[in-house]
């Protein structure tokens, strides 16, 4: 028998594997299924991985092997109260999936574990620019079967930045398994006096964005800090650190010096990337795209054979631009194509969902 909350919303039934299970259709993205016991008390809660049946044959499993019977129930409340309770829970339980009662005890909903940390399309997050380029990069490794990678910022500064990407790295890590390595670099003293035009003297002036390095360090886990001229320590970087595979580097030195000599570490031995780097460029800009961090992806891409950024500009001023949006302009991708990995096939035929 069904029970009468969910009786108008089961689209199939079957009862091999467990005395009932029922299959909520909530909506197209968010399949539920319930699962009772002989007497159709809910005894726990099957996510939209495990209804995937090409993937996953529950056919031949029990209850306990397919079901968490200690599944968790969020009211149906404003958004900002389920995300936050959504993601202490997840912080703190293995769990894939929650889901959401409405005020008569009726499932509405499935909130996922993707959803817990990065909300919908990383809005919620401060610099969420760097959670999705850095969930891009966790998401190709673990497609490719490499189980550690790196990741940049190019101009700490304050440290607000780096601090996020620290903070996004250990959760990436935690939903994806892939160990991520947090790096930033930095002068230490601030912007370096302008070369010419090419490093927008008319915007900058030495001594901007100095570091607080002592106070900065005390902030940070396990990030590791590269503190020197730009220029110089790109060049040494990858043997002195040997460096698991870079998957996320951040651009954010606002001149076109240190841009190039960032690109340039780019053109090293395969084995320190990823076939594909999600990038984020801070300052490129419609007025100054013959300068700066511009003009080096220009220069960059033309005496680069198989080593290419893009897209190479865009333009993303425009009355109807929001930050959101203008910010993920920004985001571009180094593509390596005689990586090893750049045209293999995945390890298996399942992208790993930012959202379930």
């Amino acid at each position: 028998m069904i029970p009468t909350q969910i009786q108008n919303n089961v689209v199939r039934i079957d009862t091999p594997a467990v005395h009932a299970f029922y299959i909520v259709k909530t909506s197209i993205l968010y399949p539920l299924v319930l699962v009772c016991d002989e007497h159709d008390v809910l005894i726990g809660v099957i996510g939209s991985k495990e209804v995937d049946f090409w993937r996953f044959d529950i056919s031949k499993k029990s209850c306990g092997e397919i079901c968490n019977r200690n599944f968790i129930f969020l009211e149906n409340e404003n958004d900002d109260s389920i995300y936050g309770k959504a993601r202490s829970i997840f912080a703190e339980k293995e769990l894939a999936t929650l889901p959401i009662l409405d005020e008569a005890g009726i499932p509405v909903r499935i909130f996922g574990q993707f959803q817990a940390f990065f909300r919908e399309n990383y809005k919620a997050l401060p610099y969420n620019y760097y959670a999705k380029g850095l969930m891009d990069s966790a998401n190709l490794a673990k497609s490719h079967g490499v189980n550690r990678i790196s990741c940049i910022e190019f101009g700490v500064a304050n440290g607000r930045g780096l601090i996020c990407l620290e903070l996004y790295a250990k959760e990436i890590s935690r939903l994806t398994g892939i160990n991520i390595d947090v790096f930033g670099f930095d002068s230490g003293a601030g912007m370096f006096p302008p070369v010419d035009y090419r490093d927008c003297p008319q915007i900058w002036i030495a001594g901007d964005y100095k570091m607080d390095f002592d106070g900065l360090q005390k902030k940070l886990y396990s990030a590791k800090l590269v503190i020197g001229n730009i220029c110089k320590t790109t060049k040494t970087f990858l043997t002195d650190y040997n460096v698991s595979p870079i998957g996320f580097i951040s651009v954010d030195v606002d001149q076109y010096t240190p841009t190039v000599a960032i690109l340039d570490m780019l053109l090293e031995d395969e084995k320190y990337f990823l076939p594909i780097i999600s990038m984020y460029f801070d300052d490129i800009a419609n007025n100054t795209e013959f300068q700066g961090e511009s003009l080096a992806i220009k220069e960059f891409n033309a005496k680069s054979e198989s080593v290419k950024i893009s897209p190479e500009y865009t333009g993303f001023y425009s009355p109807n631009n929001n930050n959101c949006v203008r910010y993920f302009q920004k985001l571009k991708y180094c593509n390596r194509f005689n990586h090893p990995l750049f045209a293999t096939r995945r390890v298996d035929n399942m992208s790993l969902p930012l959202f379930r």
